[in-house]
């Protein structure tokens, strides 16, 4: 029989695994896990990336969803 192998997360993110260690302590360091400054840099920079003057960061997918929709 032919298994399939799980995703192998550390795998996947081992290349970032220094940049994702330092955004963690930089968050955990700043002591503000929701609309701390870091959401307002990312905001700023997706909404650049998407040539767009607002963008807003929401907690899951289920949210982002949510919120197109009543839009």
């Amino acid at each position: 029989m032919t298994t399939v192998p799980f995703l192998d997360l550390a795998r996947t993110t081992a290349a970032l695994r220094k940049e994702l260690d330092g955004a963690i302590a930089t968050v955990l360091d700043a002591g503000r896990y929701i609309l701390g400054p870091q959401l307002d840099v990312f905001e700023a920079a997706f909404a650049r990336y998407c040539a767009t003057a607002h963008a807003i960061g929401v907690g899951s997918g289920t949210d982002a969803l949510r919120l197109a929709l009543h839009a």
